[in-house]
Parts: C-alpha cells; structure tokens; sequence
C-alpha cells in the first residue's frame, strides 16, 4: 500500500482519482493549489505524488523542482495537458508523465510502475 499525495486544482478529477486509487488500497492525500502540496509535503512523507503542471497559484514544474532541491524520495508523476513536455519533465525530476486526458486505468497502471 503507497501513500499517495494528488495535487490537481480540478475538483472533479481530483476526486476521481482519489477514488480510483483508494480502490487498490492506496491511501490519499488530496491538495488543490501548489500551496496545499507545498503544506502536505512538509508535514508528511508519500510515496507517489500525482502532480498536475497547471495549479491556479503556480505550475506544478515549480514544486518538482522545490521538491527535488530538499531531497524529496517520493515518485513524482506530472499529469498535463501539454504531451511535448514529457522530456522536459522527466529531466527535471519527473519519474512518470501521464498526459490528459487519461484513462484511470493508465494511472493505475502507473503507479504499479512507480511503486514496484
């Protein structure tokens, strides 16, 4: 069982994959804005952080980067829209890029990647 941290600004597929991953067993933690994932990562340890590019109050790319520069252990999968970037992404951190739209069973697929 992983802990899993969603960070995505859309009410609607936050809740869907939080969800879907809690079907597998998976504990979730859900955030909204980049400050919100900024807040669970530091008062908590994850395993998995699903992490949407596009956040009302910065990009996602922004925490990766925070996050990496503090040493954070976690998988880190970037969800977008912007498929172009999965290189950029992957080279500044990223374990996995899963572009939107998705299927939930491609996330579920991937985080059996990323926690295996």
């Amino acid at each position: 069982m992983a802990k899993v941290l969603v960070v995505e600004d859309d009410e609607f597929l936050q809740e869907l994959l939080a969800e879907c991953i809690e079907t597998c067993d998976h504990s979730v933690v859900k955030a909204g804005t980049g400050k919100d994932a900024l807040e669970q990562i530091a008062g908590g340890e994850f395993d998995v952080i699903l992490l949407d590019w596009q956040l009302p109050d910065m990009e996602g790319i922004s925490i990766l980067e925070q996050y990496r520069s503090g040493d954070g252990k976690a998988k880190v999968v970037m969800l977008t829209g912007m498929r172009d970037k999965a290189d950029e992404v992957i080279k500044l951190g990223a374990d996995e890029f899963l572009a939107k739209p998705f299927k939930m069973h491609e996330v579920l697929n991937m985080l059996e990647r990323v926690t295996t």
